[in-house]
């Protein structure tokens, strides 16, 4: 589903046939856009939860010889997977432990502390005698997708017709003229959430996501 769809559909969620869809580039569709990426944020910034859909491995740059090596991540990152590791240039990969950052003084490792950026801080120093040297860190982990701006980008969340549910029930809420619908759109983003929590967990093995209590900021949801 494009972004474009996803606007036709949540025009036919509060209006049925009654009116056209707004058009790109009109205040309203803008609003609409702007829920949706408002949408988008917080389900993937949801701590806890780790979305399959936001996984990806990310090249944080290249390893130099450092006393203090660092690498500054990018707003998008979310959280890290269990390890992080060099490709050296020889082709082989050398993996790196993720510590927390009260380890640092006793274990080896990578560890994540500060913010605005976050960076990722290896604890031992690089020096010019490693095979590590030259190679590229990556950081698998989980990383915010980016905003849709325009129509023909592909919606970029687990299940598209939830994002139109949620997006249809925040513009009930907030406008009189559909207030009569906002209770049935909000109920169907809540079974859609719940869903995508479901099959996110499918698959997992030993360390099962966190079950959902709540659709996060739609109104009067609760989720056993």
């Amino acid at each position: 589903m494009t972004l474009g769809e996803l606007i036709v559909k949540v025009n036919y969620a509060l209006r049925s046939l009654d009116d056209d869809p707004p058009t790109e580039g009109t205040e309203e569709y803008t609003y609409w856009l702007s829920l949706y990426n408002s949408k988008k944020n917080e389900l993937y910034e949801d701590v806890t939860k780790n979305w399959a859909s936001a996984y990806s491995v990310e090249s944080l740059g290249v390893v130099t010889v450092d006393a203090t090596p660092s690498f500054n991540l990018g707003a998008e990152f979310l959280a890290a997977a269990n390890q992080a590791y060099i490709l050296k240039l020889d082709g082989n990969k050398t993996y790196i432990p993720l510590i927390k950052p009260n380890e640092a003084e006793t274990k080896s490792g990578m560890y994540i502390a500060g913010y605005n950026p976050q960076v990722a801080y290896l604890t031992d120093a690089v020096t010019a005698d490693q095979d590590i040297v030259g190679g590229t860190l990556y950081l698998p982990g989980y990383f915010l997708p980016p905003d849709l701006t325009t129509e023909t980008d592909d919606i970029n969340v687990p299940d598209p017709n939830w994002a139109v549910a949620a997006v249809a029930a925040e513009v009930a809420f907030a406008d009189l003229s559909y207030e009569d619908r906002a209770e049935a759109l909000n109920s169907k983003a809540n079974m859609l959430y719940n869903l995508m929590v479901k099959k996110n967990r499918r698959g997992t093995y030993g360390e099962p996501r966190i079950t959902p209590t709540r659709v996060h900021r739609i109104r009067g949801t609760e989720v056993n």
